[in-house]
């Protein structure tokens, strides 16, 4: 099978439609679950500032602030930087502060996208692939992504393998 290359077409709207071959999505800051996240961590950046300046905190009090807000704010970063790649028949993802993943598509019998909510153990939005040796690779997302443009980047990996209704999505 050929590799998938994009092609370079002039810029309209910034809505992805069906018909047009997406190889490269990003999660997004300026997303629902971005701005929740972002508001979390002003809000947890505005706890660390008057815990550093009141007199009544203790050390470990500060100590567990700071730690809360570099915490929240690494989230944050690696969540909005989270990105998937289809490069042949393979699906990359990337993001700052994680390691990358690659799931080959070879022998792929179907893809379900999940949203989990607020499920921190499989992100908010969890894609699983499902292979013919019922084997189950898992890719988790943060809460930066939207859901549309989720769902264009995994209508185009079918028909890069020329597989129609690979894809489920589950709520």
């Amino acid at each position: 099978m050929p590799d998938v290359i994009a092609a370079r077409a002039p810029r309209r709207a910034p809505r992805i439609e069906k018909t047009e071959s997406v190889i490269r999505v990003r999660a997004e800051l300026v997303s629902l679950g971005g701005g929740v996240m972002l508001a979390i961590c002003l809000l947890i950046a505005a706890t660390l500032i008057m815990a550093l300046y009141s007199p009544t905190i203790t050390g470990i009090q500060r100590f567990i602030a700071i730690v809360l807000a570099f915490a929240s704010w690494a989230y944050l970063l690696r969540s909005a930087t989270e990105e998937l790649l289809l490069i042949g028949e393979e699906i990359s993802y990337r993001a700052v502060l994680a390691r990358p993943r690659h799931v080959p598509l070879k022998d792929l019998e179907a893809m379900l996208l999940i949203h989990q909510g607020l499920n921190l153990e499989h992100g908010i939005e969890t894609i699983e692939f499902h292979f013919f040796n019922k084997h189950i690779e898992r890719v988790s997302l943060g809460p930066c992504w939207q859901r549309n443009k989720l769902e264009a980047f995994l209508s185009s990996v079918e028909e890069a393998l020329h597989s129609p209704k690979l894809l489920e999505s589950v709520r």
